[in-house]
């Protein structure tokens, strides 16, 4: 007790309560640059782990494939016969993919989803298995960048046809030929395990492919692993794949990362890599070339381990190479036991060979979410009103009265529940609005609310709601602002550990929302300042142009690391001066990005579950809209004052 006493006398001497008080801003700043920090020390040597397979029975590539040129004319074969039907009928193309299949010996059935939609499948019951599990292969008849994949399915074909006359199979394979890799997809899978009663078990893993091209040969393979809602395979799998692509000769690429750049392994590269995989995780079935919109995102929330093999380049190892590999990752799969439980299920890759640990890479968002906390607890304390200027810890500094106390947390609970009826109502719009047939429609109603956002930010600057001073005006202020900080700190918190990514960059996004401050006119150029910078709509605008400009980190990367005039030039000719920015086409292309990408939130959850839209209209736009309302309270008093007012 005389230890507890000698601190609290030397705590009231040197003042260090009231100091810690007032620096409670600096500290939540702090906190974000160091969740920044924290992010950026993860490609680091030391920081990182190798990758490696942690169940022993998957034995990837310890088994002779057969799958070689002998297979090969196959291939060709039914490559030359869907290059001739590709574009006929939905009808006729399930007919002659069911014909074919009937005649290698699977059972096929054919799904119509909801809006019109086909799939044919097809099942092979082995004879070895109980018929409790089951491998899928899928092959979109269009890729996720809009083309044709006759690669792809002619390969698909070869593989089953292949499968078929092994004997090794414990489990049912069940070959998939939707329309896309998208919305198609999903509503078979969904199908599947509610509806369906031709099934051929648990579906245990699944390997969708891509390749458009009618060429006989590629150069590399891209691995897309992300699902939605920062769902992701396990590990295994994905080193599976990997470790029997090398073997195979193939460089692996990770979130679309260039040929030119495959072979690096330094900081900026783990760098870049760590950065789109964030971005592809936060939003994974929103657009389908985000970085996992080549059908992982379809099998999400159904516990089936999905990857996505891509085929790049038109030069190389022949197609059969890409055959073995498929092959191979069935072949691992059919050697477990049981389902995929060890390795991890979280985690970030920095290289096809090097991975982050949820230990690792945790604490990042961890400190940008307590920086709210702190921001929280600062408002409270009344150290966003600017005219508290020597604030003194004391019993009239922290009061709250009942009534100011009720009327600030009403005020908060009221704009709460009105962004999410808003919120609500738009997703059913979408649900019940085509947008193919009213793309003006959304247009409009995007771009309406871009321009609204960022309009109404300036009212700090044009209006101010005079009010009587009093303390009690002062107090509510304070509590809706300090609750409403809480509530998006809250919103963080729990939904860091399910999906880091995007819990990440929405606190980092939000973090202007912590130096909104009240009580002064001087503060009103800065407050409109950081709305704008904090406005949900505004990073709507911020990534929809990005998508549709086709910015690539990767050539930021390569600009900087081996900077030089001429490649400097050559990438303003490629980007600024080679582009007509005044065709009107090309604005109104890019102009759609937004509104694609609003659709995409819109609809993402009815289409995949997927909860972006939800956490953004629940949590981030009601704070931004109470931060709003508060800076245009013109509080002329501090609760400091109350004493010398009464």
């Amino acid at each position: 007790m005389a230890l507890l006493e000698t601190i609290q006398r030397k705590i009231n001497k040197y003042g260090l309560l009231p100091k810690l008080v007032r620096s409670l801003p600096k500290i939540s700043t702090l906190l974000t640059i160091l969740g920044v920090l924290w992010t950026l020390m993860l490609p680091l040597d030391g920081q990182f782990r190798a990758t490696y397979i942690s169940e022993n029975a998957l034995m990837p590539s310890q088994a002779y494939s057969f799958f070689r040129e002998s297979e090969w004319n196959f291939v060709r074969g039914y490559r030359d016969q869907i290059i001739e039907h590709i574009d006929d009928p939905m009808e006729d193309r399930h007919e002659m993919l069911s014909s074919w299949l009937k005649t290698i010996g699977y059972k096929t059935f054919e799904h119509e989803s909801h809006n019109g939609s086909r799939t044919t499948y097809g099942i092979y019951h082995v004879p070895k298995g109980d018929d409790t599990e089951a491998m899928v292969i899928v092959a979109p008849w269009t890729t996720s960048d809009g083309e044709k994949n006759i690669g792809g399915l002619a390969l698909t074909m070869g593989l089953v046809r292949y499968f078929h006359r092994l004997s090794i199979w414990s489990k049912n394979i069940i070959v998939v030929f939707p329309e896309d890799g998208q919305d198609t997809l999903r509503n078979w899978v969904d199908a599947y395990h509610t509806a369906l009663d031709e099934t051929g078990g648990s579906m245990e893993s699944a390997i969708v492919i891509e390749y458009p091209s009618e060429s006989d040969e590629l150069d590399y393979i891209e691995v897309n692993y992300v699902g939605v809602n920062g769902q992701l395979p396990n590990l295994d799998l994905v080193n599976c794949a990997v470790m029997i692509s090398e073997h195979e000769g193939f460089k692996v690429s990770l979130h679309n990362t260039p040929k030119g750049q495959l072979w690096a392994n330094d900081y900026p590269s783990r760098l870049t890599t760590l950065l789109k995989g964030l971005y592809a995780i936060a939003t994974a079935g929103l657009l389908p070339e985000s970085g996992g919109g080549n059908g992982c995102e379809a099998f999400s929330g159904w516990n089936v381990q999905t990857l996505a093999f891509k085929a790049k380049g038109t030069e190389g190892r022949d197609i059969t190479t890409l055959g073995r590999v498929i092959e191979a990752c069935f072949r691992a799969v059919n050697n477990l036991l049981e389902k995929f439980h060890q390795s991890f299920f979280f985690y970030l890759l920095l290289t096809p060979n090097n991975f982050v640990s949820i230990g690792n890479y945790l604490p990042a968002a961890v400190l940008t979410a307590a920086s709210f906390v702190i921001s929280s607890l600062s408002a409270l304390l009344t150290n966003n009103n600017v005219n508290n200027k020597h604030i003194s810890f004391n019993d009239a500094a922290v009061r709250v009265d009942t009534l100011p106390l009720i009327y600030g947390l009403l005020l908060f609970a009221t704009v709460t529940v009105g962004s999410i009826f808003c919120g609500t109502m738009l997703m059913w719009f979408s649900s019940t609005v085509s947008f193919a047939d009213n793309n003006k429609l959304y247009t409009m109603l995007t771009w309406g609310l871009i321009l609204t956002s960022t309009a109404v930010s300036t009212l700090p600057l044009v209006l101010r709601y005079k009010l009587q001073p009093s303390a009690a005006i002062s107090q509510i202020v304070r509590i809706a602002n300090g609750c409403s900080l809480f509530y998006l700190a809250f919103a963080l918190v729990s939904l860091l550990v399910l999906d880091f990514s995007l819990s990440l960059l929405i606190s980092l996004a939000a973090f202007p929302l912590t130096f909104i401050r009240y009580g002064a006119l001087s503060q009103n150029r800065k407050n409109s300042i950081w709305l704008i910078l904090s406005s949900p709509f505004l990073w709507l605008t911020i990534v929809g142009v990005a998508h549709k400009l086709e910015f690539q980190l990767d050539v930021v990367r390569n600009l900087i690391q081996y900077f030089s005039l001429p490649l400097l030039k050559r990438e303003l000719q490629t980007k600024i001066f080679d582009t007509d920015w005044l065709n009107p086409a090309f604005i109104q292309n890019v102009l759609q990005g937004p509104v694609e990408l609003f659709y995409g939130l819109l609809t993402g959850y009815r289409r995949f579950q997927t909860w972006t839209w939800m956490v953004i209209s629940f949590a981030w736009l009601p704070v931004w809209i109470m931060s709003l309302i508060i800076t245009c309270i013109d509080v002329q008093i501090g609760d400091f004052e109350k004493k010398k007012v009464n």
